[in-house]
Order: structure tokens, then sequence, then C-alpha cells
């Protein structure tokens, strides 16, 4: 399970450092990678719950 975890928070993080670049003429793009971004660390968070039900 902690293989699990570091992954989606490995994925999060880069998933930030993306967003974060100033890439292209599009706003929008930072914040979908963002959210894309929470959701994995939260995912990440939760997955000792996940184990726990399952």
């Amino acid at each position: 399970m902690a293989t699990f975890q570091a992954l989606f928070y490995l994925i999060a993080i880069i998933l930030l450092v993306v967003a974060a670049l100033p890439l292209g003429t599009r706003r929008t793009r930072g914040l979908g990678l963002g959210l894309l971004a929470a959701a994995f660390a939260l995912t990440a968070f939760a997955a000792p719950t996940f184990d726990a039900a399952f």
C-alpha cells in the first residue's frame, strides 16, 4: 500500500509542477492540471481507508 501512496503523491507533485509552468496561451490549462493533481493527492491520502475497507 505504501507504494501506491508514494506513486500517487509523486504523480500529484509532477502535475502541480507542470500546472505551474507558463506553457501555451490557454489560461485554464494550469487549473485543470491543478485539480487533477489535487484528485491524485486526495486519493493517495485516502489510500489507508481503501485498504481497511477491502
